[in-house]
């Protein structure tokens, strides 16, 4: 992730109590808005789907952003011991 993708996510991820309040608050109202719609699959399933999130991001204080987060792949060592763009070069 960028340094801005970061900062956009750290902004996105609610860490204080007040904030995890209010997404509680929200996926309570969504999961009453899917119960409400379970005549109609098409919106049912993907509220639920998405108060449950929200759930557990109050709860825990996990964020959902995190599941398309890339992770940087493993690279193999440098061969030859040279220090590269990979590596910190100490000063």
């Amino acid at each position: 992730m960028t340094r801005r993708g970061a900062r956009i996510a750290r902004r996105a991820c609610a860490t204080r109590r007040g904030e995890r309040l209010l997404r509680g608050a929200i996926a309570v109202l969504l999961a009453a808005f899917a119960v409400g719609s379970l005549d109609n699959l098409l919106f049912a399933v993907p509220a639920a789907i998405c108060s449950s999130l929200l759930a557990v991001s109050a709860i825990t204080g996990w964020c959902p952003i995190d599941l398309g987060a890339r992770r940087p792949a493993e690279d193999e060592s440098n061969a030859f011991g040279y220090p590269d763009a990979r590596e910190r070069i100490p000063n």
